[in-house]
């Protein structure tokens, strides 16, 4: 009275339920492992994008200190001396406030704009820091400390700006142009035809970048926010000379008409100082920025551009704040001294002699 057939039936109702379990566990592997890759896929795919995006100036620093310490070295070699740098500051920059946190924070401390005598000692150059009351400092005696110096070394950089009972002009035209190592002078020598004046350096290390991560300025609309003698009007003369259409947005312009500007920029320059002033919302799509001006926060402890949102979120590229412009900054001073050092020996040995002009 048994009956096989139940227990065949229940012996294949067995191999279903058991063939159904594995081809369950199989699919839920199969889509994990399809997840997982995917993740790890668009985790690459969003890095690589990252990368590409980032104009950093780190390496291109180093690289810039470099040169200017074998040149320094070749020059000390030639001629017994080491090329030198005298920096002249009247009262406490405003950027210098903070100076020893922001080299804490900057992305490539050992050449920060605010180490100079150190950076310049450990690359091969003889740098003079004179430092002067902004009370008791009149122009006459500034001009004075610039005519004890100027014989003595190489290049001078005058930090600006200067407290408003300073003549800007006179001391300005204090500095000799052989010895201008921050550009001062650039602008009026290049329109003479002298093509290979002394650039100001934040503005040169700026365009170094561009040229670097090959960011053409020709025939694209540059827009420069900021107006600065050293930064935002060398800036945008050098953008020009690059074959760009450049528009200067300052502190006189409405808001709406910096809004309308920096919504047509190709590319983008940032010198203003002023955190926040430009919200990344405005910007067009695919813009090149270059972020110039950067400011120490000291609600959030960190430096911060003078944009405010997700640049990334717009921009095709943009340099970062910090290490992006500021690293190259300091090497950019340092190769227009070693610069300026070979310039004038060979002057003296091709025997120009720098003399007083008399009147026949």
């Amino acid at each position: 009275g048994y009956d096989r057939s139940l227990e065949a039936g229940k012996l294949n109702t067995n191999y279903l339920t058991f063939a159904l379990t594995f081809a369950m566990c199989f699919c839920q592997i199969y889509k994990n492992v399809f997840i997982f890759h995917n993740l790890n896929l668009h985790h690459r795919r969003r890095h690589h994008t990252q990368a590409e995006t980032i104009i950093g100036g780190n390496e291109l620093g180093r690289k810039v200190m470099e040169e200017a310490r074998h040149s320094a070295i070749q020059f000390a070699q030639s001629h017994g001396r080491k090329p030198s740098l005298a920096v002249i500051t009247v009262g406490t920059l405003k950027r210098y406030t903070h100076a020893s946190r922001r080299v804490q924070l900057y992305s490539n401390h050992s050449q920060s704009w605010f180490t100079k005598t150190d950076t310049g000692r450990a690359n091969g150059f003889d740098v003079t820091e004179i430092q002067l009351d902004a009370e008791t400092t009149t122009t006459d005696k500034l001009l004075s400390e610039i005519y004890k110096i100027r014989d003595k070394v190489d290049g001078i950089q005058i930090m600006w700006p200067f407290p408003p009972h300073i003549d800007s002009a006179r001391v300005f035209n204090a500095v000799p142009v052989e010895k201008d190592v921050d550009g001062i002078h650039y602008i009026g020598q290049t329109e003479l035809g002298k093509e290979d004046a002394y650039p100001p350096v934040t503005p040169a290390a700026a365009m170094e970048l561009m040229k670097e991560y090959g960011v053409n300025p020709r025939g694209k609309h540059a827009v420069v926010v900021g107006r600065s003698p050293i930064v935002g009007s060398p800036v945008a003369y050098m953008l020009r000379r690059e074959g760009a259409a450049v528009s200067v947005v300052h502190r006189d312009v409405e808001d709406d008409i910096l809004k309308e500007l920096v919504g047509q920029a190709d590319i983008l320059v940032t010198c203003a100082g002023n955190p926040g002033c430009i919200d990344a919302e405005w910007l067009k799509e695919g813009v090149e920025v270059i972020n110039v001006g950067t400011t120490f926060s000291e609600d959030f402890d960190c430096l911060v551009s003078d944009v405010k949102g997700d640049i990334g979120s717009k921009a095709s590229r943009f340099s970062p704040v910090p290490g992006g412009v500021g690293p190259i900054s300091s090497p950019m001073l340092f190769r227009n001294t070693v610069k300026a050092a070979w310039d004038q020996a060979n002057a003296g040995e091709s025997g120009w002699k720098k003399e007083t002009a008399s009147i026949r």
